[in-house]
């Protein structure tokens, strides 16, 4: 089973460093290393056009095109040129333990098919990475008990080691790009398990190196990414637009009850910066209408 891996990175030039140090070390090698670059401003681009290895791919965007934006090229790029039999990819804070990819495949030939493999992500005290947190499928998550390996159904994943066939992308086409943050991962993996059943691999172990263990809240971020909640908003309105009866109206009430807590609750810090984001959000997605892009050459 052939692999190339798939690295996304921006202006986190030492991580990356790591992050390919890791994929080199592992166990079952891969064929191909493909970098998009983000367009770069701390040494990343000369540090990769200095690398002789044969097995890298370096993308240079000439705009941030954000996470959404350098998935997006980066499995373009893997299906229009690229003739391996599995992607897989991860964030360039992303450290993979030796054995990652080969849990994953290892997995994956217990399998008759699957839409994605996902990792075990971890932080840096190895307690669970709470923004990465795989989605459970109700629905699902006993079908496989009894089969040799018990590997728990998911739903959605966040692109942070994600093990995916190539017929799937030619299946489902690719990631909204124009999502540029937040939301394309688990939009993704949510349109793979619905085409075939997905799966969690316990044994394949990440680290993700966020600066902090935190998950994603509007209300209590007092950081200065408070902006970025815009495209958080406009994304997950565009998604419950698509959706149809009681999804529909879960959706609308989710992002309604945020807008109350940041309204009338106590202590929140910028609350007019954060209602008049989430309000230019909201408002975007009711005219947000991105398309999916197919590939199907090789």
């Amino acid at each position: 089973m052939s692999v190339t891996a798939l690295v996304v990175t921006y202006n986190r030039l030492n991580l990356l460093k790591e992050c390919l140090q890791a994929i080199d070390n592992q166990s079952v090698p891969v064929e191909k290393i493909l970098i998009i670059d983000n367009h770069s401003s701390d040494g990343t681009a000369d540090y990769l056009d200095s690398l002789e290895d044969l097995r890298y791919v370096v993308c240079h965007m000439k705009t941030n095109l954000g996470g959404s934006g350098g998935f997006f090229e980066g499995i373009k790029n893997f299906m229009e040129h690229e003739n391996n039999d599995y992607l897989w990819l991860m964030d360039d804070d992303t450290i993979p333990e030796p054995d990652t990819l080969d849990q994953l495949l290892k997995a994956g030939s217990t399998l008759d098919k699957f839409g994605f493999l996902a990792s075990n992500v971890r932080w840096t005290d190895n307690k669970p990475a709470l923004m990465n947190i795989p989605v459970v499928d109700p629905l699902r998550w006993n079908q496989n008990v009894g089969q040799n390996e018990f590997l728990p159904v998911i739903k959605s994943a966040s692109f942070v080691s994600l093990l995916i066939p190539r017929v799937m992308i030619q299946r489902v086409g690719l990631p909204y790009k124009e999502f540029f943050i937040w939301g394309d991962d688990s939009e993704y993996t949510s349109r793979l398990s619905a085409r075939c059943t997905s799966y969690f691999v316990p044994e394949s172990i990440v680290i993700h190196k966020m600066a902090a263990n935190t998950g994603v809240d509007i209300v209590t971020d007092d950081s200065n990414r408070i902006d970025r909640y815009f495209y958080s908003f406009r994304n997950r309105m565009f998604l419950a637009r698509k959706e149809h009866g009681k999804l529909r109206l879960k959706s609308y009430a989710g992002m309604s009850w945020e807008v109350v807590r940041v309204a009338c609750g106590r202590h929140v810090e910028r609350r007019f910066k954060k209602l008049k984001v989430m309000t230019h959000g909201i408002v975007s997605g009711r005219f947000f209408n991105p398309e999916i892009r197919y590939l199907h050459r090789n």
